[in-house]
């Protein structure tokens, strides 16, 4: 089997690592932890919390191989312990400084379990088969603030802010809501004007229900109106993750197929926001530049919660591809 992986941080700071930390144990399993980013800067034990979140995911993935063996767990008992070493991490760090303390991760993962292949996903890091056959499932929710953000960006720019202050603007913007960016940012008319927007941008995309969001969605922004929908199975906007909880929901999913029908495997992160014709890393970078090139401040043909800008890019990328 040859393995390649690449994992590019986001920051263009040398030496600053992002919230992405693949996994590679040749003969059992091949994983990717997307640790999810806190636009605060929150830091849990030395890292960012969406990087601890990945790391504590990933010791747990080994112990667990170690233990077991590739296949040893079923999916949701393998899920289950992930989140367990999670949630005792998070509530070490929290009794430690006195206040609760929050992170997340999806998960990626390719077990070789004898002649089968076992695969499992939670969350909206991504896995493809022969080049072929995708399983990712990105979130509603996600959608609804990048068209937010979009709109924002655009009636900013308008405005004659400079470019150097859009991407963070247009961040902060949806990233608190839009009822904390009046008056800064909006009025109360030009927030109503947004949301119409970003509602029609979205007409032919979502179905009903999920347009009933976007205007409360959008007001409360990110960080008093999504993360509450994290493993909810019940709600339109829900989404599985591992946060020292249970991951449930829209998200999680588990298949295997006979190792004897895959060629190959490629397990990758949200950071790509397309995939490549070809199956090798060349091929996944190429699009990757192509995308920047093309819409660096993910404002066009690949909208997007974050743009990129002079310090770093919108996302960490990270891929393994497996070739027999």
């Amino acid at each position: 089997m040859r393995i390649d992986c690449l994992s590019v941080s986001k920051y263009s700071a040398p030496g600053k690592p992002g919230d992405d930390v693949p996994v590679l144990l040749p003969g059992q399993c091949f994983a990717v932890f997307d640790g999810a980013t806190d636009v605060k800067g929150t830091t849990i034990a030395g890292a960012g919390s969406g990087r601890f979140a990945a790391l504590e995911a990933a010791a747990a993935l080994a112990g667990a191989m170690a233990s077991h063996g590739p296949g040893g767990l079923a999916p949701e008992a393998l899920i289950a312990a992930i989140n367990a070493r999670l949630g005792a991490a998070l509530r070490r760090e929290g009794a430690a400084r006195g206040t609760a303390v929050s992170a997340a991760t999806t998960m990626a993962l390719t077990e070789i379990v004898g002649d089968r292949l076992r695969f499992t996903l939670v969350g909206d890091s991504g896995i493809r088969l022969n080049g072929q056959e995708t399983v990712q499932s990105l979130k509603p929710i996600d959608d609804i603030m990048a068209a937010g953000r979009v709109a924002l960006y655009h009636h900013l720019c308008r405005r004659g802010i400079a470019e150097a202050e859009l991407e963070a603007a247009s961040r902060r913007g949806v990233f608190h809501g839009f009822d904390a960016a009046i008056p800064e940012l909006l009025s109360a008319a030009e927030a109503a004007t947004l949301i119409a927007d970003a509602r029609d941008r979205l007409a032919g995309q979502l179905d009903a229900a999920l347009l009933a969001f976007v205007d409360p969605m959008l007001r409360a922004g990110i960080a008093r109106g999504q993360y509450g929908y994290a493993n909810d199975p019940d709600h339109p906007l829900g989404y599985a993750v591992i946060d020292g909880t249970t991951s449930r929901g829209y998200g999680l999913v588990s298949f295997e197929r006979p190792r004897r029908e895959v060629r190959t495997v490629e397990i990758f992160s949200d950071g790509y926001l397309d995939l490549p014709a070809g199956t090798t890393l060349a091929d996944w970078e190429a699009v990757a530049a192509r995308i920047e090139r093309q819409d660096p401040s993910k404002i066009g043909a690949y909208p997007g919660v974050k743009g990129s800008n002079a310090v770093q890019l919108f996302d960490d990328r990270t891929v393994i591809i497996l070739a027999d």
